[in-house]
């Protein structure tokens, strides 16, 4: 397997953590309780920066190999530039809504779940159809010579969240995801 292609799955893995997390914070709020809001940032902050700034340019470059190795299959991918953009808007527009709450501005709990969800879902989505198709097409598609080139083009950044001791901003999340993987695996 090519490496470009296991950090995007271990990238992925990571999201539907991170993602989790946001879940549970989300279902707080839905209950009335007050979410923890260092661990919602830490989730806009994270995909404000690391999907979009290193994860996404990984598959567009990965695309753009599929798509001159072969365009009709590349094709039934539609325009993923497109839908990584798409996620950024979502991910805005949660961000936003985030901020606001924060900033005391009258936001019914009912516009900020259901923004929240809509993030949850998009990004759930997304990663479910690079996982279940992209990805493997990609992989049995692509030469050595094509992932070759895709890794001279992909600049090393480790991953500020899951890599190595997180960044500051990132401690109450990823102790909220710590915690949960030990919670349940001392379930199983």
């Amino acid at each position: 397997m090519p490496k470009i292609i296991d950090a995007l799955h271990r990238d992925h893995a990571n999201l539907a953590k991170l993602l989790a997390a946001l879940e549970r914070q989300v279902a707080a709020f839905d209950r009335g309780e007050r979410p923890d809001y260092d661990i919602l940032h830490g989730v806009i902050d994270y995909c404000l920066n690391y999907p979009d700034l290193y994860h996404h340019p990984k598959e567009d470059l990965v695309m753009e190999r599929l798509r001159a190795r072969d365009p009709a299959a590349a094709a039934t991918f539609g325009d993923l530039m497109a839908e990584h953009a798409r996620l950024g808007e979502v991910t805005r527009r949660f961000a936003a809504a985030v901020h606001n709450v924060l900033q005391e501005v009258e936001v019914p709990r009912a516009i900020f779940g259901e923004t929240a969800r809509t993030f949850l879902k998009a990004y759930r989505e997304h990663m479910a159809v690079e996982e279940r198709a992209f990805l493997p097409l990609a992989a049995k598609t692509l030469t050595e010579a094509d992932w070759r080139e895709i890794d001279a083009r992909v600049a090393p950044r480790p991953d500020p969240l899951f890599e190595g001791e997180p960044e500051e901003r990132f401690s109450a999340l990823r102790k909220d995801i710590l915690a949960w993987d030990r919670e349940h695996r001392e379930l199983d």
